[in-house]
């Protein structure tokens, strides 16, 4: 989790093979609530809606490389701060677990 953090934050253009011309600290790992957001509960094995909200997501549609995994939000979970949030996207489960596990990260930008 904080090698995710980690990574997510030092992301700029040039790496990862990115070509938007930004720059470290304008990535970050979104919070447990906006990676939540993206699960359309009317699909499984991947809980995604196409960009057009009218079909499930396929590659290239909106996203790219995504998992039909867990991901890691940048939230701690306050009962345990050991833990922090991730969220399922093979059925949109979302659940804690302890930081030092290893799971993948979906990077926002800011205004983007």
């Amino acid at each position: 989790w904080e090698q995710a953090l980690a990574n997510a934050n030092t992301l700029a253009s040039g790496s990862a093979g990115l070509t938007d011309g930004s720059k470290a600290g304008d990535w970050r790992l979104p919070n447990v609530k906006e990676l939540h957001s993206l699960i359309d509960f009317e699909h499984f094995d991947l809980a995604l809606s196409n960009a057009l909200g009218t079909g499930k997501w396929t590659s290239g549609d909106a996203f790219i490389g995504v998992q039909s995994a867990s991901y890691w939000s940048s939230t701690t979970y306050s009962d345990n701060t050991t833990f922090a949030w991730r969220v399922g996207l093979y059925g949109g489960v979302v659940g804690a677990d302890y930081k030092p596990s290893r799971y993948f990260v979906w990077p926002v930008r800011a205004g983007q």
